[in-house]
């Protein structure tokens, strides 16, 4: 052994090396923490005094001697890793961005590009300032930049509901609460990518939907869910989309959950692996499937 190298069971506390080990495999934060029984805070001090201790460029120098992985470990790692390179899975699993997530999730996509605001007609205007629109007018003209008492109680009950249209002539808005949006992904980005729906802006009045599980369905990091407005092109694609969400929350929705539930039990069993070999708790096991379709029922407004 060369002057130069270094062995990092000589230079790490048992902990620093656990998570340096991990973290040279590619496990993201909440992975590691997962599988550690640790805060996520606590892997990225962890790292940090790693860091400290190796360099900067630790993951990437040749002169660093690291023991061996044990089989188990690197099994359960490679399930990982499987996970994570599946795009069918990432688009069903992900939170991210739609949502599902703002997801946004890292690791996600926004299932709709953000279009820009239309302007405001000045008859508009006129007809929100004198109250002689509808609500769900007022409602659309607030979105918009245009505030009215009409609009916000219009916005505030739309809010108490799962999802629903906002009609304005000939232009209509979806809303989405942020578990509707997070349940409804695959219709959603089935309506975006035909263009029956365009993303109009996220409702950050609306919490948005964050259970503690979300982390096991997305590949990375999961901010969760955000209440949206959708735009919709027409009259008659407003009835469509309609249909398009309800046909698909009483003939997919059901494997769509089972589907995530088959993603986090896979990612689950692959932590306590990594959790066992390492002499740590098993990690907490996600909800049953009969508590994730209740979830889903409720967000469709079941």
């Amino acid at each position: 052994m060369s002057d130069h190298t270094i062995d990092a069971r000589l230079n790490l506390a048992p902990l620093e090396l656990q998570v340096a080990l991990l973290a040279r495999e590619g496990l993201t934060r909440w992975e590691m923490a997962t599988a550690l029984g640790l805060q996520p805070g606590t892997v990225k001090s962890q790292l940090e005094r790693v860091a400290a201790k190796l360099g900067h460029d630790w993951k990437d120098q040749d002169g660093i001697v690291w023991p061996e992985l044990e089989e188990e470990v690197r099994q359960a790692v490679r399930a990982l890793q499987a996970q994570n390179s599946n795009p069918a899975e990432e688009r069903d699993g992900n939170a991210g961005s739609t949502g599902a997530l703002d997801t946004g999730q890292e690791g996600g996509r926004e299932i709709a590009a953000a279009t820009s605001r239309q302007a405001v007609n000045p008859d508009s205007v006129r007809l929100a300032m004198e109250e002689e629109i509808t609500p769900a007018e007022a409602a659309i003209l607030q979105l918009q930049g245009l505030p009215s008492r009409a609009g916000t109680a219009y916005l505030r009950q739309a809010r108490a509901t799962q999802w629903q249209l906002i009609i304005l002539g000939e232009n209509r808005v979806l809303y989405t609460s942020a578990p509707a949006r997070f349940w409804l992904k695959p219709p959603l980005a089935a309506l975006n990518d035909n263009r029956s729906i365009r993303f109009f802006r996220s409702d950050s009045e609306d919490e948005p939907y964050r259970p503690w599980w979300l982390p096991y369905t997305t590949n990375g990091r999961a901010r969760g869910a955000r209440a949206a407005y959708y735009k919709i092109g027409d009259a008659s694609g407003g009835e469509y989309a309609r249909n398009f969400l309800e046909a698909w929350v009483a003939t997919e929705l059901e494997e769509y959950v089972y589907r995530l539930y088959t993603r986090m039990q896979q990612r689950w069993q692959a932590l306590s692996r990594i959790a066992r070999a390492s002499g740590r708790p098993q990690p907490p096991q996600p909800p049953a499937d009969s508590e994730l379709l209740a979830a889903a029922r409720a967000a469709a407004g079941l």
